[in-house]
């Protein structure tokens, strides 16, 4: 009864949800897995997942929101098993978040079952849309004398030690599982299988683990693992590069061969590539990231230089959505707005290196025109020759103020005092530049 999860995949595929299950259903998609615990009881991990594009979101002051009321109902044979209810709140911080179908919310329910042979009933309505989901399906338990467990299909696994995803997490590792078992060769690099093998009976013989993969009913791998299982359970980690793999869908096996015993366990997936909508300035990600430490300061990515260029452009991207969601504007108006403080900078501030990379381009940048400019010369008691100074202040946000000289008498002014700006440090020798008569009344705001 693994191809429930194939059933949902179809239908977005082949001919979309809204078509196969009418304007009023809600399209997400669920899967299971079941392994043993200690005791050789059958534990369910049931996932679903909804694209943010499906919910019905609503706007609030912290952001936008959706709910989800979910319903599960066991059943063994006539008599009721469990009844499980939950409300999920889904909340995001960007508007066009909401409209993201690569982007989906994910939840896994945990039931530990007893019996051989139970009825699942599963609702889910969005409380803002009033679409609704149903779905029931037998679900057979895993026999105590298994070898192997169902197998998990992850589209990420990597150390976490914080608390997103907390139920996909084994000894704090994310295992992000996909249970619409669609994978985007654009943004994921591998398809990574995880599944628990059984010696209860601690036996040391070696044992053999085959994965067979086939599209159109042609091999496309297979791989062979020789290994000694420990006692009891023992996980295991494959992974399937889907840089080799066509788009369309796949079937897959694993098996396993002990001296006295085979079991077998199917997969099936679909790659698709679809690429995300993308968002930058510079064509070169390097440059975009010298813009961004503008904004961000010393909150931008240490490991950037170890980043491969695709990383880098979702980066980017989710920086820009993250600029427009806390300026209350549209990602085109914000970069709309940046390219402008740009290129004015550029025609202004431009001497022996482009404007936005000087420092009054970075302040223009980032606070744009000052509401005040004041402009005067640097007194003899300074301990340079007399040179240009600016001061700029704004009305808006802390009120900050920078004071620029141009140290070089060549027009580039450069910034030596600042206040009321986190991401900008003072010069600790700056009055030397202007002289000990300075009226330091000048820089009040």
């Amino acid at each position: 009864m693994k191809n429930i999860r194939l059933f949902f995949s179809l239908g977005v595929v082949l001919f979309s949800f809204s078509t196969l299950l009418g304007s009023d259903k809600l399209n997400m998609f669920i899967d299971y897995n079941r392994f043993l615990d200690k005791n050789k009881n059958t534990i369910l991990l049931l996932d679903y997942q909804i694209p943010y594009e499906n919910l019905a979101f609503l706007a609030t002051n912290n952001g936008y929101f959706a709910e989800l009321n979910v319903k599960v109902k066991i059943t063994e044979a006539d008599s009721v098993f469990l009844e499980h209810e939950i409300n999920d709140i889904i909340g995001v911080k960007n508007k066009a978040d909401t409209g993201n179908r690569q982007k989906s919310y994910l939840n896994r329910l945990s039931f530990t079952l007893h019996k051989p042979l139970y009825t699942i009933q599963f609702s889910a309505l969005d409380i803002n849309s009033q679409k609704n989901f149903f779905y029931e399906f037998p679900i057979e338990t895993l026999p105590p004398s298994s070898l192997l467990s169902d197998v998990e299909l992850n589209s990420e696994v990597r150390p976490d030690t914080s608390q997103y995803l907390v139920k996909f997490k084994r000894n704090n590792v994310l295992y992000h599982s996909e249970p619409s078992i669609l994978f985007n060769k654009s943004t994921n690099d591998y398809i990574y299988l995880y599944l628990e093998i059984y010696n209860w009976n601690s036996t040391s013989e070696s044992c053999l683990l085959n994965l067979s993969l086939e599209k159109d009913s042609l091999v496309v791998m297979d791989e062979y693992i020789d290994f000694q299982p420990g006692p009891g359970s023992e996980s295991i980690n494959l992974k399937i590069p889907l840089k080799d793999l066509n788009p369309g869908f796949y079937n897959g096996t694993i098996v396993l061969q002990s001296a006295e015993r085979t079991e077998e366990r199917n997969i099936e997936f679909a790659v698709i590539e679809e690429k995300e909508e993308e968002f930058f300035l510079f064509a070169n990600p390097d440059e975009e990231y010298e813009l961004m430490r503008i904004f961000l300061g010393n909150k931008i990515p240490s490991d950037w230089g170890k980043m491969n260029q695709d990383t880098k452009r979702r980066y980017i991207t989710q920086f820009w959505r993250d600029m427009a969601f806390s300026t209350n504007r549209s990602v085109q108006s914000i970069m709309d707005l940046v390219q402008k403080r740009i290129d004015y900078a550029n025609r202004n501030f431009t001497h022996f290196k482009q404007g936005w990379t000087s420092d009054m381009g970075r302040i223009y940048i980032r606070n744009g025109p000052p509401d005040d400019i004041q402009r005067d010369t640097s007194s003899d008691e300074s301990r340079f020759v007399r040179k240009d100074y600016q001061i700029w202040k704004y009305a808006s946000g802390k009120k900050p103020v920078y004071m620029f000289i141009d140290i070089q008498m060549n027009g580039n002014y450069r910034l030596i005092y600042v206040e009321n700006d986190d991401l900008e440090a003072s010069n600790p020798d700056w009055m030397r530049y202007v002289g000990s008569d300075f009226d330091t009344s000048k820089l009040d705001n």
